[in-house]
């Protein structure tokens, strides 16, 4: 059998091994070579107990037989092969199952509770625990998307969009657990499919099937805005007559996509990004409304995250595929890096907020994965709890994933990505 010269390092001292090559089967995967470090820390501590490690090359971790990867790698097995070696991440345990009447279109979490979203025309606050406290209830077509605003002492402001073509802003008493409708947002001429908030907590942003992106604002108010003629004109067949909140305009309007937009995001104060189903992914200046930069991909885009951590912008397409791009590129076609494993159409993609290297997808193909972006071929783990598509996923600072979807279904999932960030 043949022979491969390895060197094995480590950032985490307590797992460290001598600085000295190694002769290791060039057919070793991970469970050889783990058994291989844990008899050489036996040896070192005999009250030593077995440590589950995943192993790098390069910088990409280890999913093939040694020598396959090295060939796929070109790297040469007539050299010493540096291998580095982390705690592998404990697989993501179930939590909770939540419900709704309908689709799950929407989730997004805070330290303390979960907003969703549904096609049952409602969006719903939970505990962690998975129970539910209240619905916010009064729109006329399916909540395609929802966000938290802020807390201020014992009160929340939270968005939900919809096909009924608005944005609503509510207040919600926590301690009371009272919700009210404070501003119905009107002006978009289709469903409203996306909102994100500003850092400030003062401005929001919206994408919609009418292809633009609009500017409004985030604080309540007693006054009620008056809408254009031209708008008020048009026929609205689904807007009932019962008024949620005060009307409520646009600041500004952002033109440009030819498309349905999908995804929107405001990650810095002066820039907005929106993914659309013409298959690019602008960013605005949020001041002027004009196009700093345009992505252009070849199918259409899903829905779009942002990570601080590796200032990298993820995509969600319906060619099956999760796309890393660096949305402050001159070349806007160049993607970085792409993670294929999904079999359908790839719904929803979201950062980790504390982990540079890890993210989370939703696909049509009831899967949600895990991923880290040093293993694209294939992701750390596989989340299989859905019985119909997956529509939507979040991941918050305490380690918790969520996912809702087409079963109606709403699954947490408890999460530590934090064992070997001290090696990884």
């Amino acid at each position: 059998m043949s022979q491969v010269q390895a060197r094995f390092f480590t950032d985490n001292k307590k797992y460290s091994v001598d600085d000295v090559p190694f002769s290791v089967p060039a057919s070793s995967e991970v469970t050889h070579l783990g058994n291989l470090i844990n008899k050489l820390l036996e040896a070192k501590d005999e009250d030593h107990s077995h440590v589950e490690f995943d192993f790098l090359i390069k910088g990409q971790f280890l999913r093939l037989p040694l020598a396959k990867h090295m060939e796929l790698e070109h790297i040469s097995t007539e050299d010493v092969v540096e291998i580095e070696y982390v705690e592998k991440y404990i697989a993501p345990q179930p939590e909770e199952c939540m419900f709704h009447d309908d689709w799950i279109s929407s989730v997004e979490a805070t330290e303390e509770w979960i907003l969703s979203g549904s096609y049952d025309k409602t969006a719903r606050i939970w505990s962690l625990e998975g129970k539910p406290l209240t619905a916010l209830t009064g729109h006329t077509e399916v909540v395609k998307d929802v966000s938290w605003i802020k807390k201020d002492d014992l009160v929340c402001l939270l968005l939900t969009a919809s096909m009924d073509q608005t944005a609503v802003l509510w207040e919600w008493n926590c301690e009371k657990n009272k919700v009210k409708s404070l501003h119905c947002c009107r002006g978009h001429a289709g469903s409203v499919e996306s909102v994100a908030v500003d850092s400030t907590k003062t401005k929001f942003c919206s994408g919609s099937w009418d292809k633009m992106v609009k500017i409004w604002s985030a604080v309540p108010t007693d006054e009620e805005d008056e809408i254009e003629e031209a708008a008020a004109a048009r026929p609205r067949k689904k807007q009932k007559t019962m008024q949620i909140g005060l009307t409520r305009t646009p600041l500004m309007t952002f033109s440009g996509h030819s498309e349905a937009v999908s995804s929107v995001l405001w990650p810095e104060v002066d820039e907005i990004y929106s993914a659309s189903w013409d298959h690019t992914i602008r960013v605005w200046d949020a001041e002027t409304g004009g196009t700093k930069t345009t992505l252009m991909g070849n199918k259409v885009f899903n829905c779009i995250s942002y990570s601080p951590l590796c200032r990298r912008l993820a995509s969600a397409s319906t060619d099956r595929h999760i796309r890393l791009w660096d949305p402050r590129t001159k070349d806007g076609s160049l993607v970085l890096l792409t993670l294929t494993s999904h079999n359908g159409w790839v719904t929803a993609v979201k950062w980790s907020p504390i982990h540079e290297k890890q993210l989370i997808s939703g696909s049509l193909d009831n899967i949600v994965k895990v991923w880290d972006t040093r293993s694209c071929k294939a992701p750390l783990y596989d989340l299989a709890a859905h019985e119909d598509k997956v529509l939507c996923v979040d991941w918050t600072e305490a380690g918790l994933l969520l996912s809702g979807g087409a079963d109606n279904k709403l699954y947490s999932f408890r999460y530590s990505a934090a064992a070997s960030d001290d090696g990884a």
